[in-house]
């Protein structure tokens, strides 16, 4: 009875360690990829995250694809350059202008409008809080996504 007893205990302790050490080597991944935040009568999601080659060495593009719906009842705007996207040293990166993929329209009331912006950030970047901050809008309404780039 004092052996079954000692390899139940051996084998709880041994349980509980693997799981204390698995629990302490994740990192925290919080990714906002796939959900919705709304700002100004529209639903912001982004859809998908890629990272590219930049022309700079010391650089990457980000590609980040939004969809938006409007869900309001007049027509409102949305494109690339309504997203900064915050680096862990706290610099703060527009839209890339010289992509001219970047999206940009006018949504109908009850439409939707799907699109890629490009940002430029530091080349080994792993996460960044992407912002929505309209550039012509007059309002307060801001979101906020945070975002794990992939590895290229």
């Amino acid at each position: 009875m004092k052996k079954s007893k000692s390899w139940i205990t051996l084998f709880v302790l041994s349980l509980t360690l693997v799981l204390v050490v698995a629990g302490c080597g994740t990192a925290s991944t919080a990714n906002d990829l796939g959900k919705t935040r709304t700002a100004n009568d529209l639903e912001i999601t982004v859809t998908s995250v890629n990272t590219l080659n930049s022309q700079n060495d010391n650089k990457q593009l980000a590609k980040i694809d939004f969809r938006i719906e409007n869900v309001g009842a007049d027509e409102s705007g949305a494109g690339a350059g309504d997203f900064v996207i915050e680096t862990k040293d706290g610099k703060k990166h527009s839209v890339d202008g010289l992509s001219a993929n970047n999206f940009g329209d006018a949504i109908p009331a009850g439409k939707t409008l799907k699109g890629s912006g490009y940002y430029e950030v530091p080349a080994g970047e792993e996460k960044v809080i992407l912002h929505y901050k309209p550039v012509v809008e007059s309002t307060d309404e801001t979101a906020t996504w945070t975002i794990i780039l992939p590895e290229k």
